[in-house]
């Protein structure tokens, strides 16, 4: 008796929890430098139900995974990473194309690119997706070239990072 309680209240604590009551607030970006292809290789994991939280503030009828409006959805996310999700080389701000996406259990993978002849010396990455909605929101990003690799914690009160490219 004295460990059913405790059980008991985990389970029902659990049970009427908010679907975004997460434990921590986290995306991973990941931004490969492709020499052979002359590209920046973006790929953002988000948890599927902060990004369906975030575009149903102005879009309370959509649904992911199952999608509602597959296009919709696409159309959407390209106009959220261009507002949350910006790169600098050099002194100038580089347009993305977004690729696509795909679930993976409960996170979605969103793919973008972008086409450059060489890497700059310096490049500015950043990310500001989820910041409006989660205080606690810290955004992992990976940087690769080659061998070389890159990592920075984006948050809040800093949501951007420039860095020498080697």
């Amino acid at each position: 008796m004295r460990y059913f309680l405790p059980i008991l209240f985990l389970f029902f604590s659990s049970s009427f929890s908010n679907e975004n009551d997460h434990e921590f607030y986290v995306t991973t970006t990941n931004v490969v430098f492709k020499e052979e292809k002359k590209t920046l290789q973006i790929t953002c994991q988000l948890f599927i139900d902060d990004i369906e939280l975030l575009l149903k503030q102005n879009n309370p009828e959509l649904r992911l995974y199952p999608d509602s409006d597959v296009k919709k959805i696409d159309l959407l996310l390209e106009e959220t990473f261009k507002k949350v999700f910006r790169i600098k080389l050099n002194q100038d701000w580089i347009k993305h194309k977004f690729i696509g996406r795909e679930y993976k259990s409960d996170i979605l993978q969103c793919y973008m690119e972008i086409e450059i002849l060489e890497l700059p010396k310096i490049m500015s990455i950043q990310n500001t997706i989820f910041f409006n909605l989660f205080e606690d929101q810290q955004n992992i990003l990976h940087f690769k070239n080659g061998t070389k690799r890159k990592s920075f914690l984006l948050h809040s009160s800093r949501n951007m990072v420039s860095f020498p490219v080697d």
